[in-house]
């Protein structure tokens, strides 16, 4: 049976790759080099699981610098976790750099949120107030997030991007962050990604019972050759799920949204309405 992959082990398929590419070998070079086959290094740049050891010495043929080396060592174990925990207060990790690979790996995204505008689809301005309100960053550490967050959203002008649906409940929408003028943006900018040909915005009406309590934020994850992977954000870290079980309890909160969501032509209808109305008020 083939092993299948893990979020940790494609996101340590992309650190390798990078760290050779950074060195200007070949994958045969490497395989060369170690008196591998290339075949196995194509596997572990593919997504299959690389021990410690074998991580190590392919690192050392890159030159990988020791801080860098003994980051990147931390991927390759414990040997089986279903549920990997990126925390945001730890220097030495980037919760949202595992986001990003993971998302770019993605050929279908679904996304939910039920107190903010989705982070891809923040303004810079936005994304900034949030960050501030929660006053936990330094200014420096602010600025990097704000960054980080705006140049995540490439994803959706790329030549192939996923195809993305975001379920915004209407609670986010009538939340003023920032003041009108703010919001008034915010909301442009959720109606012009509505063009997209591979983003569908829908709205959850507060109306409906089940997610006016749920306060859950998560990402489902597809990928061409990948077990699905849900992303779920908390206050402290943000997890990943591999868990199959797991993964399919949020299956079950997507059909749960597409039939609670307003349809797309009447969310881009309320989206028009409260970007006028955010309009008016700064009037």
């Amino acid at each position: 049976m083939t092993e299948k992959s893990t979020v940790r082990t494609r996101e340590m398929a992309v650190e390798l790759k990078a760290q050779r590419e950074l060195k200007e070998m070949t994958l045969r070079e490497v395989a060369r080099r170690a008196d591998w086959s290339a075949s196995k290094v194509s596997a572990w740049e593919n997504g299959r699981r690389i021990s410690p050891i074998d991580a190590a010495i392919y690192l050392a043929h890159c030159g990988t610098r020791t801080a860098e080396r003994a980051r990147l060592l931390e991927l390759t174990k414990p040997p089986g976790d279903l549920y990997w925990v990126r925390p945001y207060f730890d220097k030495l990790v980037d919760p949202m750099k595992s986001l990003i690979i993971q998302e770019n790996l993605a050929d279908t995204v679904v996304y939910y949120s039920p107190a903010a505008i989705p982070g891809m689809l923040q303004t810079e301005e936005y994304v900034r107030t949030c960050f501030e309100l929660t006053g936990r960053y330094t200014t420096e550490r602010l600025g990097v997030l704000t960054r980080a967050r705006v140049d995540r959203q490439q994803l959706l002008q790329r030549r192939d991007p996923p195809r993305c649906t975001f379920f915004v409940h209407e609670r986010a929408l009538r939340s003023v962050v920032g003041g009108p003028d703010l919001m008034h943006e915010q909301l442009q900018n959720l109606v012009l990604t509505t063009n997209l040909p591979h983003c569908v915005i829908r709205v959850v009406p507060e109306s409906d019972p089940t997610f006016r309590v749920l306060t859950t934020t998560f990402t489902v994850m597809e990928f061409p050759e990948h077990p699905p992977v849900v992303y779920e954000e908390t206050y402290t870290a943000g997890l990943f799920v591999d868990d199959r079980v797991a993964v399919e309890a949020f299956y079950i909160l997507v059909t749960r949204l597409e039939q609670a969501a307003l349809p797309e032509g009447q969310s881009r209808e309320w989206l028009v309405r409260f970007a006028d109305e955010y309009e008016r008020m700064r009037e």
